[in-house]
């Protein structure tokens, strides 16, 4: 029996781009929600008002994951390529 072996998975490209005045629906119907909203609620902390200046796009080959964040609920792992202090 032959095993055909498994393909690498690409390495993960992650984008952090800033937006000072916030980042909008893809509709234009309003402002994006911070992605840290629904792990708040779960949480059982209120959701976040603030403006969500940031967009992080993860590319994982097949798929990208894209979320946005306030200065405050940036995630640690994307501070450094934000050029901001963790």
């Amino acid at each position: 029996m032959t095993t055909t072996p498994r393909r690498k998975r690409p390495a993960l490209k992650v984008r952090v781009v800033h937006r000072a005045d916030g980042w909008p629906l893809p509709d234009y119907s309003g402002p994006a929600d911070c992605t840290t909203n629904s792990q708040r609620e779960q949480d059982g902390r209120s959701a976040c008002n603030d403006t969500p200046v940031w967009k992080v796009v993860e590319d994982h080959g097949m798929h990208l994951t894209i979320g946005f964040y306030c200065d405050a609920d940036l995630p640690d792992e994307h501070r450094h390529l934000a050029r901001i202090p963790a």
